[in-house]
């Protein structure tokens, strides 16, 4: 041994192989300030992503109870506009407001005299019996009638305590609106029964003119039900909270300032109010660009803020919901951080890398099987929908040609019978004239589902567009198409479609065509011409019948 191994073997803090301890513990603790870093990273894209997909689950969730909220309002609300109008065209009511007449000035005796004397008169006491009965079959809670000087003379409620009848609604909004030619609307606190609800009103008109306005209310307590969660709340015109699961957010505002164009006076009458606290709303950047959060006074929590568009009315749905998780999220991130990085300092630097290599490379193994997978779904849906009508999800007019001339083909191969059946639904124009194209679109559907529920598995059922379908009828014999058709069109007749509230009546006119036998060169077009010749001679007949095609000509 040289004397120079001598010294270095012998110098304190030396490994035997030479290198100096302090070499290695730099080089240890340079690892393990790189995998500290490496875990930092780690756990926060981890946290990134869960917070992400919390966002996108609870954004989506909301965006899904707002289009549901929405629509209901919307319904309800169409069918509280319409219900005053159809009141105020009854007979008994235009011929009682007649009485008064349009000059009809406001009773001037004391509001008990007025209601007994209105009370006892045999044919308001009849009036305000049937609005009781239209109250309850309709679900409203006051039906009403006033005459020109806005004095209320029948009510639903008139042999009750809090009876209408003789109070003067003449400063009422939804008054003055109708007696201007228009129909009425408010949010309002009874006068009354001081229960808020809302309003909508119409016109009684006779040939003498303006005579009176037909009233309902509905209480905001039946309402109740549409605001399901504390989360949710409902605001009028005004951008005041008049419907909230959570209750201490009732008569508070989420703009002060809209509230603030109306006097102490009007807003006693409507609120019985006079000042308004705001919800203290204000917009909250969050990193990373995810824009819709909100910060609420009083809360250090952020919410998550949606609002559906206004109705006719101004009303507006609102969900404000908080992000209790987000924290606890990002709290989660902490502890699984010391857990990494102790792990990454009780390991070896090689072990280490090849730790965080391995993990890499499974991370990216995850990451192509995962678009792999995502790939074929969207090849799958891609297949589907070229193949599919999207309205009705019976097959399209490309797809259904595409199965007309190869199931064509293997019938003249076999000598095999088959006929095609064309449809179309009488008058379809005048269903979205009446009811919208939302109505045209159910009833389109619900054609597809009648054919579906008549044909036979093995037919094929395609749309080949507008209001106009097909049925391809492989081993099937004219007569027996016919009488397909005619089972058909029968079950159409006797299944209106519904949509909502509405029944909708149809009926169609079919042609069926047979296909040409042997020795008649026909391709597939001119096959559907000589169906849909029979559909248009069905629709020369008066419609709502079957028409048989004329045989192919050689």
């Amino acid at each position: 041994m040289s004397e120079k191994d001598k010294a270095v073997q012998a110098e304190p803090g030396a490994e035997p192989s030479g290198i100096p301890v302090k070499w290695v513990l730099g080089a240890f603790l340079a690892v393990a300030a790189l995998w500290t870093a490496i875990a930092g990273g780690i756990v926060h894209r981890i946290v990134e992503q869960r917070v992400a997909a919390y966002l996108a689950h609870e954004r989506t969730a909301i965006e899904q109870r707002l289009a549901a909220v929405s629509e209901q309002f919307g319904l309800a609300l169409n069918r509280l506009r319409g219900v005053p109008a159809v009141i105020a065209a009854g007979r008994d009511v235009i011929s009682v407001l007649t009485e008064f007449g349009p000059d009809a000035g406001r009773g001037v005796q004391p509001l008990d005299m007025r209601r007994k004397n209105w009370t006892e008169r045999s044919d308001l006491q009849a009036l305000s019996r049937q609005f009781s009965l239209t109250a309850t079959e309709l679900e409203v809670d006051v039906v009403w009638a006033m005459n020109a000087s806005g004095d209320c003379v029948a009510a639903s409620n008139a042999n009750t305590q809090m009876s209408f009848v003789g109070v003067n609604y003449s400063d009422r909004r939804y008054f003055t609106a109708p007696r201007a030619g228009e129909r009425g609307y408010q949010y309002a606190m009874g006068r009354v029964t001081s229960v808020p609800g809302l309003y909508f009103s119409s016109p009684v008109t006779s040939t003498k003119g303006f005579i009176g306005v037909v009233t309902i209310k509905i209480d905001l307590p039946r309402l109740a039900p549409w605001v399901k969660g504390s989360d949710e709340f409902v605001t009028d015109e005004n951008s005041v909270v008049i419907l909230a699961g959570n209750s201490s957010r009732t008569m508070r505002v989420l703009d002060a300032a809209v509230v603030e164009h109306l006097s102490t006076a009007q807003r006693d009458a409507r609120y019985k109010v006079l000042e308004f606290k705001a919800l203290g709303i204000e917009a909250l950047a969050e990193p990373g660009g995810r824009g819709g959060m909100v910060r609420v006074a009083g809360s250090d929590v952020p919410h998550f803020f949606r609002s559906s568009g206004k109705t006719p009315e101004g009303l507006k749905f609102h969900i404000l919901k908080p992000a209790h998780d987000l924290a606890s999220i990002r709290r989660d991130g902490l502890p699984m951080f010391a857990l990494l990085a102790f792990a990454g300092w009780a390991v070896a630097a090689l072990v280490t890398g090849a730790f965080v290599y391995m993990m890499r490379v499974r991370q990216h193994r995850e990451s192509l099987q995962t678009t792999n997978e995502a790939l074929n779904r969207l090849n799958q849906d891609l297949e589907r929908l070229s193949r599919t009508d999207a309205l009705t999800g019976c097959a399209n007019r490309r797809y259904f040609r595409e199965r007309m001339e190869s199931e064509l083909e293997r019938a003249r191969r076999y000598h095999r019978s088959c006929c095609v059946l064309m449809l179309d639904i009488d008058w379809f124009k005048n269903i979205n004239d009446q009811h919208g194209h939302a109505a045209g679109d159910e009833a389109l559907q619900h054609i597809v589902r009648v054919i579906d529920r008549t044909v036979r598995n093995q037919d094929a059922v395609g749309r080949l567009g507008g209001e106009e379908f097909a049925v391809l009828m492989p081993e099937t014999s004219l007569d027996n198409a016919a009488a397909l058709a005619e089972r058909l069109r029968l079950a159409v007749a006797a299944a209106p479609a519904q949509f909502g509230d509405i029944s909708i009546p149809m009926t169609v006119s079919l042609g069926v065509a047979h296909m040409a036998t042997d020795g008649v060169d026909e391709n597939t077009d001119d096959f559907l011409r000589r169906a849909d010749n029979a559909l248009y001679a069905a629709k020369a007949a008066g419609r709502n019948c079957v028409r048989r095609g004329a045989p192919a000509q050689a």
